[in-house]
């Protein structure tokens, strides 16, 4: 729109000035080589304007010779830049599509085209990779490492493999450099508090994760556990070392972060109790027991209850569940030291119950147990312990990334190195249905729910002899 005025705007000066040369006419007289030259006004202007063209011409035509091997030159390199980037883009592809011939093929003509170093040493490390050229992928991450451009992506392609080759230590140094290059990335953090963590330095992984926190990396509660989780592993170091008061301290802390997280309970009473200070002994453990009832914390109590007599262990699991008498946890708490003290109704009442709210292969054993201590039947004893393999197995640490079963928390699991990854649960298909189950010295006839724990004074009903 603004041309077609300006054109618009010059054809009209041109027309006035035609005009006004119209209206004035002149004549214009020079004398050049001996001649002399009249013209009027409207053609020695015309003559003018003419000439100027031609010099604009000219002009044009020689900056046209001038510039012309620059502007070929620079037309040539846009040509192989676009031809580049073009390579680089199918080179990806073929990394993605596992294309290890055509990805490498790639790579060497995205080097010649295109002069990008942090791009063409990516693709050529990855394209090595893919073949399981690890040499010359490390070489390749190692020259992006050594450019300051480059240098985070060579650090997390050394990172990556010798996560891989499992050098546990030069993964941790790249991680700290990375992590001096970049804080504020979300995985470089998580990946040198994991690498920190793994190698029992807790005092840096505890900072590490602090910035993490501050920075708001991480969900509000995952952060919160791993601070606990942190806390609880430097308490179970300085209870190592013999430092109780650190321990305690630290243990503590812990138990308040995540008060349903049973280890952290039990070491925090167990230490309350050897510093003699029994109220809050008790009272951490009582409490812990209502949130979140474990057998951790029956040992904790025990503990710091210790008796040689059966009967007053069992009156300090009365002192411990109180308040929480129907948990399967604690009517198996109830059972053992019933069973232990010679009260025998009292674990027949118990085992009862879990036989018909919570069957499990723990509570089968006890039922043998009773059998063989009570009545001295040792087939139905063995009878119980076979019926105990085909109940749900006894509840355990289970990590949650490959399925290791472990008698004790762990901050790191020993066959996959997942951190914070036990859980206390029933493993996965361990005798999970149990459609029937036999009576004590039966044939398998009936529910769980039917079977019956006979009392001392009552023989079993005999077999069927047909």
């Amino acid at each position: 729109m603004l041309r077609a005025v300006l054109v618009f705007l010059g054809l009209a000066a041109l027309g006035v000035a035609g005009a006004w040369l119209a209206d004035h006419p002149g004549l214009v007289s020079m004398q050049w080589g001996g001649r002399q030259i009249e013209t009027s006004i409207a053609v020695a202007a015309t003559a003018v304007f003419v000439l100027l063209i031609v010099v604009a011409g000219l002009y044009r035509f020689w900056r046209w010779l001038a510039t012309s091997p620059m502007a070929l030159s620079n037309l040539r390199a846009e040509g192989r830049r676009r031809k580049g980037y073009e390579s680089l883009s199918s080179g990806l592809v073929a990394v993605a599509a596992g294309d290890v011939g055509q990805a490498k093929k790639l790579a060497r003509r995205t080097a010649q085209l295109l002069d990008e170093p942090s791009l063409t040493l990516l693709l050529s490390a990855q394209a090595a990779q893919l073949d399981g050229d690890e040499a010359a992928a490390k070489a390749h991450f190692q020259a992006m490492r050594e450019r300051p451009d480059t240098e985070f992506l060579g650090l997390r392609g050394l990172l990556v493999q010798a996560r891989r080759a499992g050098d546990q230590a030069e993964a941790l140094t790249l991680a700290r450099r990375a992590f001096a290059l970049r804080p504020d990335t979300p995985w470089v953090g998580q990946e040198l508090f994991s690498l920190e963590a793994a190698a029992g330095d807790w005092q840096a992984a505890e900072k590490t994760l602090s910035h993490t926190v501050k920075r708001k990396l991480l969900p509000a509660d995952e952060a919160g556990r791993r601070q606990a989780v942190v806390l609880f592993a430097q308490a179970q170091a300085a209870a190592d070392l013999g430092e109780s008061k650190r321990a305690l301290e630290l243990a503590r802390k812990a138990h308040v972060q995540l008060p349903d997280f049973s280890p952290a309970a039990a070491l925090a009473g167990r230490l309350h109790g050897a510093a003699g200070d029994m109220r809050k002994a008790r009272n951490l453990l009582r409490e812990g027991w209502q949130k979140s009832a474990h057998p951790d914390l029956l040992a904790a109590w025990l503990d710091i209850h210790p008796a040689e007599e059966a009967e007053d262990r069992l009156a300090a699991v009365q002192k411990l569940i109180a308040g929480h008498e129907a948990d399967p946890e604690s009517r198996l708490a109830l059972a053992q030291a019933a069973l232990d003290a010679a009260e025998y109704d009292t674990a027949r009442e118990q085992l009862r119950t879990l036989m018909e709210q919570a069957p499990s292969a723990r509570v089968a054993r006890l039922i043998a147990d009773l059998e063989e201590t009570e009545r001295g039947d040792g087939a139905a004893a063995r009878e119980w312990l076979r019926q105990a393999a085909k109940l749900p197995a006894d509840a355990t640490w289970v990590c949650q990334g490959c399925g290791r079963q472990n008698g004790d928390w762990a901050s790191h699991c020993p066959d996959c190195g997942s951190f914070d990854a036990f859980t206390w649960r029933q493993p996965a298909g361990a005798g999970a249905v149990l459609p029937y189950t036999p009576a004590p010295a039966e044939a398998e006839t009936g529910p769980v729910a039917e079977v019956e724990i006979l009392p001392p004074d009552v023989e079993p009903p005999a077999a069927d002899p047909r």
